[in-house]
Order: C-alpha cells, then structure tokens, then sequence
C-alpha cells in the first residue's frame, strides 16, 4: 500500500519556562493512499499535534514527517485540515468562504468557482451559496469548512475533532455525512477524535496514543462492512471493537 503520510521516529519536544517537555516520542504512523485512519487517545496525548506536524504547521525535534514519500517543510498543497470550529469569516457568503484558500493557492478563478460549487453540492449545501454563516446551523458551518477544505482536491485530509463542538444529533448526522463524502471522494484521512464510536464506525484502522509523551500503542483494524449505518452501532462486532479500545481509557 503506498503511504500518503507517514512518521517515523517522531520526536517533538516544547522548551517552557520550566524547562523542556517531550510532547511526543518515537511516534511511528502511516496513512494509506484512499485509506481512513482515527487517532485516539485521551487529552493531551499529543494527537493535535500530530495533525499540526502532518500539515507543515510545525517541524518535529526528530524523525521525518513524509506526504507522498517527500518531506513536510511547510504547509502545502497535498493536504487540506479541518479543525474543531469552522473559521468561516462572518461577512462572508458560503461560497465566498470556501473560496477563500482560492487566492492563496493562486486558482485561477471560473475553475475554483465552478469547484467551489461542486463541493458546496457535495456535502448538500448548494442552495446556501449566498448564505452567510450566520444564517447557517453549527453542523451546516462545519459542512461548509469540509467543503473549503477539499477546494483545492488534497490528497489527504487532516481533520482535528471536526465534531467536538456540535450537539450528539448534529454530530452522529455528520459522522454518516462525512461517510458519504469520503465514500463518494476516497480520500486518504487522518482522523482526530476523543470518541471510540466515532473512530470504529468512521475508519479503517485506530491508531491509539498513549498519554504524553505521545505514542502509538495500537493499530487496530476495523473489518466492518462499509457503508456502515445507524444500525451499525448495535452490531456486536462493532460493540466488540470499541470494548477492546475502551479499554486503554478505563481507569480503576
């Protein structure tokens, strides 16, 4: 399987006034080409920033951070990142949000419109264009970043608990959303959450962290059929592999 990110001994280490503090240590990972992949673990494990590092946001004290085999110097334009809120810019229409990385990326215009639009329709939200964020409900705003996100067409996704902020409704709807979207573009993904539902209904494997410094302790694969569903989440292999992770966050 070709990789489209992949750490190897990543080490990264924060100089505080109280000296330095190794917030991850030999953190080893790989994302495959079209594969979804969930990083787990609890606070302050470190799992931000490993998705901050995959997006040239900061460089690792050791090891090597690859997109597509070639190092991260900075941020590019392989990967596209989603965070917990959605940033859009309040004086700005949905579509003018979404194309907003257009002129930092240097798109040229009628293209990244006409892509914009298609993305927009993507993830349901055409009718909105000339909406502005306000008029929009917290997952409808999420949506519109996961379409700005993929403006560009990266090849790997990078999201950083998309869903944290949303109500339990809004976000098991977006959990079966983002499903059909990535069904529909086969994206490779890096998948940050704190939820073991979550990740085992979302991914293709779980990668779990331990608590800082930072590192993986397991690779699980998850072999359930795709398209998973709302009944999915009864089904005793699923219920299976989420008591097996839970286990890592039970404390006696």
């Amino acid at each position: 399987m070709s990789a489209a990110l992949t750490l190897r001994g990543v080490g990264l280490t924060y100089a505080t006034r109280r000296g330095e503090i190794d917030a991850l240590s030999g953190v080893d990972l790989q994302v495959g080409d079209g594969e979804f992949v969930a990083l787990l673990g609890p606070s302050g494990c470190g799992k931000s920033t490993v998705l901050k590092l995959a997006a040239g946001l900061m460089s690792a004290t050791t090891g090597e951070v690859l997109l597509a085999d070639k190092p991260v110097n900075g941020p590019g334009r392989q990967a596209g990142v989603v965070f917990q809120k959605p940033n859009l810019l309040p004086w700005k229409t949905v579509l003018e949000n979404v194309l907003l990385p257009a002129r930092t990326l240097r798109l040229p215009a009628a293209p990244a419109k006409a892509r914009a639009l298609e993305m927009l329709e993507l993830v349901g939200l055409a009718q909105f264009a000339a909406d502005y964020p306000y008029e929009l409900s917290g997952g409808m705003q999420q949506r519109v970043g996961i379409a700005r996100m993929l403006l560009h067409d990266p090849h790997l996704l990078l999201m950083d608990e998309p869903f944290a902020a949303l109500d339990a409704l809004s976000r098991e709807a977006l959990t079966l959303e983002l499903q059909r979207i990535w069904s529909a573009q086969r994206k490779s993904v890096l998948f940050i959450t704190h939820s073991i539902q979550e990740a085992v209904f979302l991914a293709d494997r779980v990668l779990v962290m331990s608590p800082g410094p930072g590192r993986i302790i397991e690779a699980l694969p998850i072999p359930l059929a795709r398209p998973r569903t709302p009944e999915t989440l009864a089904d005793a292999d699923f219920l299976a592999l989420c008591q097996h992770l839970r286990r890592y966050f039970s404390h006696a």
